[in-house]
């Protein structure tokens, strides 16, 4: 079970604000008591001071004068009211305040006391020691008022900023539930769905924005393999059909030997076409999953182009086409079967759509640390808006035309990644019914 992201930015929330209430609960109750400890000590200073002051030496005798309303301040009776003693040298008493009682002793290093009362002692004259001293319970009790106080008021600030907190974490987390429910919405079936960027702030508008592209991209790849899977379906349902039918007509009743043999062929020539896609099929599938392999060795790429070139020279003559090579020694680092392939796709295309009488002009040229492979015909052309798709699988300019010449529509698709899996380029350039030019760049070897 996933804890909720709202709970967790409130816990840790709790945390830090309880750690800055009592740091600060902590740090006034310690201020208050040094400022209490600072004052009462001062204040018995004073009263100690006055009185070694009215300490007198007569003759031997020591005398204590201190006025009857001084006296009245120490004998008052009020709580927390000071008092003192005053001892001489042997540690008797000289004098004494009433309300000092019989436990007060000399005190050893006439320090200070803590505790429910302060006390204090300092040296007088001729040896004399005063000692003074009253309760803080009041003053202490004060305090513990003020730290109760101080919980209470904590405690209130806590609740309120908790209920603040979750407030505010709700506010802060509700794009993200948002968020959530788009992607909780795309579906097979609801691909269009997207994040309302307008509704999301800052940062999490960024990340819409990224889910947004990712979604579009999602539904690019759908669409493609969904048409992809229509495509294929259709190549190879129609010369399936055609060997069905032949077999059945075949079968439906005795035929000649040349019934058969034409049957038996136009077969053929459909389970060819199937093998033809199936293989094609079967490369992209393998491409797209990078488990293609291809080797790596040096091409002698001009001598690639003129054997080909010549392989299809009897189908340019068939079609009437005249086809011309000019190719130079280069070589290319690859694998020389895929590239044949690919210069096969190139020539054979444009041989098939071209013109009876028409041109293929084949050359291969080195341009500095390239090899330039350009196809030129002077066939049908693609029109402009074709040109966007013709890499696209299963795409065809003219379909009547591809499926009457044997075409399956991947090839282009194959060309094109077997030429960008060796680091090179294709590109093309053509207008309808003036021809096309395609070019290949492919990287010298070293």
């Amino acid at each position: 079970m996933f804890k909720s992201i709202r709970w967790n930015l409130l816990s840790w929330y709790a945390i830090i604000l309880f750690a800055v209430l009592l740091a600060f609960g902590g740090m006034l109750f310690e201020r208050m008591e040094h400022l209490l400890r600072q004052g009462v000590e001062k204040e018995l200073r004073a009263y100690a001071l006055a009185i070694a002051g009215a300490t007198e030496d007569e003759n031997g005798k020591l005398k204590v004068e201190l006025s009857e309303e001084y006296l009245r301040h120490f004998s008052s009776g009020e709580k927390g009211a000071p008092y003192f003693v005053v001892w001489d040298r042997e540690g008797k008493i000289v004098l004494k305040s009433d309300n000092a009682t019989q436990r007060e002793s000399l005190p050893a290093g006439h320090r200070s006391s803590t505790g429910p009362r302060r006390q204090l002692a300092i040296a007088g004259p001729s040896g004399t020691v005063v000692f003074v001293g009253r309760e803080v319970r009041r003053e202490q009790e004060k305090q513990r008022e003020l730290l109760g106080s101080l919980f209470a008021v904590g405690g209130g600030v806590m609740v309120l900023a908790l209920v603040g907190g979750w407030f505010l974490a709700g506010r802060a987390l509700a794009p993200v539930r948002r968020m959530s429910e788009a992607a909780a919405a795309v579906t097979a079936s609801n691909l269009a769905q997207r994040i309302d960027v307008g509704k999301t702030e800052s940062e999490l508008g960024q990340l819409a924005g990224t889910l947004n592209g990712a979604f579009d991209r999602l539904e690019k790849a759908f669409e493609r393999q969904t048409r992809f899977t229509a495509d294929a379906s259709h190549e190879l349902r129609t010369p399936l059909a055609i060997v069905m039918s032949q077999a059945e007509m075949a079968l439906r009743k005795d035929r000649t030997p040349e019934e058969y043999r034409e049957a038996l062929e136009t077969s053929l020539k459909a389970s060819q076409r199937m093998k033809a896609v199936v293989e094609g099929l079967l490369t992209l599938a393998r491409a797209d999953a990078k488990e293609l392999d291809l080797r790596k060795e040096r091409v002698d790429l001009g001598r690639v182009v003129e054997e080909t070139a010549s392989l299809l020279g009897p189908l340019a003559l068939e079609r009437k086409v005249a086809l011309t090579v000019s190719a130079e020694p280069v070589a290319v680092t690859g694998d020389s079967d895929r590239l044949r392939e690919v210069v096969t796709n190139l020539i054979t295309n444009a041989v098939r759509y071209n013109v009876q009488g028409g041109k293929v002009d084949v050359t291969l040229a080195v341009q500095k640390d390239q090899a330039a492979l350009s196809i030129v015909d002077t066939g049908i052309g693609i029109p402009e808006k074709d040109q966007a798709q013709l890499f696209e699988r299963f795409f065809r300019v003219d379909k009547a035309r591809s499926r009457e010449v044997g075409g399956s529509g991947l090839g282009l698709a194959i060309s094109k990644w077997i030429i960008e899996a060796h680091g090179g380029t294709i590109s093309f350039a053509s207008r309808e019914n003036a021809g096309s030019t395609f070019t290949v760049r492919l990287p010298r070897a070293l």
